[in-house]
């Protein structure tokens, strides 16, 4: 008698069995109410709603061109401070929160917090602290080795690398007058990142990552901007707005351009001619013999700037020296001129 179910068990058991059918005749229901395939050559991009992006893609273009003409002209500013080949080049524009920006930042760090009147709230100038001490090695007259540790700047050093922020601040302005005219300040330096709050930590900044690269170092700078600061601007970095202000500005690049080259200086030579002559002669060559060079003693000579040839000249004297008198500025290089 024991093996005979009760009326309750029995009913018990037909309510399992109906509600295990419900659920397994539920799934195709639920599978047909699936979001439809995607079409061929469409492909979906992830949206973080806690992190929404506050500056439009144009607005970042542009910033992004404008940092690419302030990577060329760094670039010539510390070659001239430093005499020696520096190549800067923007690696990354991105938006980010400003805690994620001061995670990334190693301790110490090269940190200088600057205004950029008159707009408000502070922006970030960081320094990679490799590239810091090659750059200090190198204006004190070394070769430019970086430091074998991470160590925070002496008085001395800070003053030196001062002169070299406030001059990319002065190269920074120069750009960013094709949005506006503005007036960057230091305003304080720091070593830990922590203590420096120029934003909430949820805060979107705009972050613009440099790769500054020389002969024997390389290392990274940053900018970084809080939206807040860049809000009065934004409508100027619309893709219409970069265009018209690079149509006004030809004559003032051109100009900066050349303040900064007038400086530099060329090798220059005067090639009187040329000729060819076979090993077996070179070394039977004595004093007061005679070679005949492959143009006559009337015809011009060639120019050459830095071993290309640019002008044509006819020599002469001045007082006891030597000299070549220019006739003549050639447009194109001659072709084997400076073999």
């Amino acid at each position: 008698m024991s093996d005979i179910l009760s009326q309750e068990e029995v009913d018990a058991l037909l309510s399992a069995v109906s509600a295990g059918g419900e659920s397994e005749t539920a799934m195709p229901k639920e599978e047909s109410t699936a979001a439809p395939e995607i079409e061929a050559g469409k492909t979906l991009s992830l949206y973080d709603f806690r992190r929404p992006d506050r500056v439009s893609k144009d607005q970042m273009r542009t910033l992004q061109n404008l940092h690419e003409s302030y990577a060329r002209q760094f670039s010539t500013t510390l070659t001239n401070f430093l005499r020696t080949f520096v190549e800067i080049e923007l690696v990354s524009v991105d938006q980010l929160t400003y805690s994620e920006f001061v995670m990334s930042i190693s301790n110490p760090s090269c940190i200088y917090v600057f205004k950029m009147e008159p707009l408000e709230g502070n922006a970030i100038l960081e320094i990679n602290p490799s590239l810091v001490f090659f750059i200090i090695d190198r204006l004190f007259g070394g070769q430019g080795k970086p430091s074998e540790q991470n160590r925070e700047l002496t008085n001395i050093e800070q003053n030196v690398i001062n002169r070299i922020v406030e001059r990319s601040l002065l190269d920074l302005k120069q750009v960013w007058e094709h949005i506006g005219i503005f007036n960057p300040k230091i305003e304080t330096y720091e070593t830990n990142p922590q203590f420096v709050q120029i934003a909430p930590p949820g805060e979107t900044v705009i972050l613009i990552s440099l790769e500054v690269r020389m002969q024997n170092a390389s290392g990274l700078m940053s900018l970084c901007f809080p939206y807040m600061l860049l809000e009065g601007v934004l409508n100027n970095l619309s893709g219409a707005s970069w265009m018209s202000s690079q149509i006004t500005s030809t004559a003032e690049t051109r100009q900066i351009v050349e303040e900064e080259i007038s400086s530099l200086e060329l090798p220059v030579s005067v090639v009187i001619g040329q000729t060819k002559i076979s090993i077996r002669d070179l070394l039977q060559l004595q004093r007061g013999d005679i070679l005949a060079l492959d143009k006559p003693y009337t015809s011009d000579l060639l120019v050459q700037i830095d071993g290309k040839t640019k002008m044509t000249a006819v020599s002469g004297l001045i007082g006891r020296k030597k000299a070549a008198k220019i006739t003549r500025i050639i447009e194109r290089e001659v072709p084997g001129s400076n073999e």
